[in-house]
């Protein structure tokens, strides 16, 4: 019996079989070589009967446009502040519950707290699908030594696969912040193909989505190209583009690039995810429920001390006088303190619906949201509804 440690205790589960990926390649190349003489041997078949038929014309028939994907981040440890009653599942599709995380060994390591039933019961009367989120910030140490080694990969797997089946888990989110070197990245990848074939192998198949970086410096990393295949949506966190890291002022998560500022935008990551060839149909861009701020001059200026600030305390200081500013380039709101020292760029409903309205125009398949309870302003949500109406996903 594989055995989940949780809370330091080590419970029984069920074995789950999982595969090794080593003839996923030469599987798809057989299946591609098959179905290509099948193909070609009936299209020749259909000229031959038909060669003397002129086939009527079909009318035009306009496709509905696919539904859109709304993937919110469920953060457990706060759940004793907001728990699952006050979520805003009309808005939703599906919510990432964060975060467990694998050991060196390969065991999945899950705090007592994150057991959670009440939520995915609640969010499966609503229709929304359920996601257990593996890593996060912080969270990450066991990823490199786990998938650099079959024995531990498969003992991960095996129990991944067990927690999903007897808690009633949709499937499963990757976040491994963050993949950084060659040996990694091909581990990596092999994780990947596994996890995926022992998820798709049960009835029915259990979801894969990762979250990815929005840009080259750790997207450098991940095999995109080749990876999209096995998951069934790639989210791209676009925010985080300025923080502490960074020597300057900035937007946290700027629609567009402005004064040729070198850390990004979610523009930016679209191209890139596109260069990268991830399928639009597969993929979400993030949006911030927070914001961060900067001691400094102003945008794009030397800054010092950078602090994260939810949705909910953004909109305590702007009733305590800070101004609001809007960024006509970069389509987002900063507030100015009142003695004019410090910045704070953060989203409000008119960015977030700027961003909704992006997603639609680039047609990609939806958006993921750091995280869902962080935009509470009194007993409602402000900034997920906009999200739910723009992309017509509220009931």
């Amino acid at each position: 019996m594989m055995k989940i440690k949780i809370n330091k205790k080590w419970v029984n589960a069920s074995a789950v079989e999982s595969g090794r990926g080593k003839s996923i390649s030469s599987g798809l190349l057989l299946s591609g070589v098959i179905f290509s003489l099948v193909f070609a041997a009936g299209i020749a078949f259909a000229q031959h009967l038909g060669r003397d038929f002129t086939p009527r014309p079909k009318p035009e028939i306009k496709q509905p446009e696919s539904k859109k994907v709304v993937i919110g981040y469920y953060p457990s440890f706060k759940r004793e502040d907001q728990d699952h009653n006050s979520i805003d599942y009309d808005s939703l599709t599906h919510i990432a519950e964060a975060f467990v995380k694998p050991d060196s060994e390969g065991n999945l390591v899950v705090d007592q707290k994150f057991i959670y039933p009440e939520l995915l019961s609640a969010a499966h009367r609503h229709g929304v699908k359920v996601l257990v989120s593996i890593g996060g910030w912080g969270n990450c140490e066991g990823f490199a030594p786990m998938a650099s080694s079959p024995e531990k990969r498969a003992r991960f797997i095996s129990q991944v696969v067990a927690f999903c089946l007897q808690n009633g888990y949709d499937g499963v989110d990757l976040d491994w912040e963050f993949v950084s070197s060659d040996e990694e990245s091909q581990n990596f990848s092999v994780l990947v193909l596994e996890l995926s074939q022992a998820l798709r192998a049960q009835i029915p198949p259990l979801l894969l989505t990762m979250a990815a970086p929005a840009g080259p410096y750790w997207g450098r990393w991940i095999n995109f190209e080749q990876l999209h295949p096995y998951f069934d949506y790639i989210s791209f966190m676009t925010y985080d583009y300025h923080g502490p890291w960074t020597d300057h002022a900035g937007h946290n998560s700027p629609l567009y690039t402005c004064q040729n500022d070198p850390c990004g935008s979610v523009d930016d990551t679209f191209t890139y995810s596109q260069i990268r060839q991830v399928p639009l149909q597969k993929l979400l861009l993030g949006i911030p429920f927070y914001g961060r701020s900067f001691d400094t001059t102003g945008l794009y200026k030397p800054a010092q001390n950078s602090q994260y600030y939810d949705y909910s305390a953004v909109v305590n200081l702007q009733a305590a006088g800070w101004k609001y500013n809007w960024d006509a380039c970069s389509q987002v709101p900063y507030l100015i303190s009142p003695n004019g020292k410090t910045y704070l760029s953060f989203d409000d409903r008119r960015s977030v619906e700027a961003k909704c309205r992006y997603v639609l125009q680039k047609k990609a398949a939806g958006v993921i949201i750091w995280e869902i309870k962080a935009d509470r302003v009194g007993n409602r949500s402000e900034l997920l509804p906009v999200v739910g109406r723009t992309l017509k996903i509220k009931k």
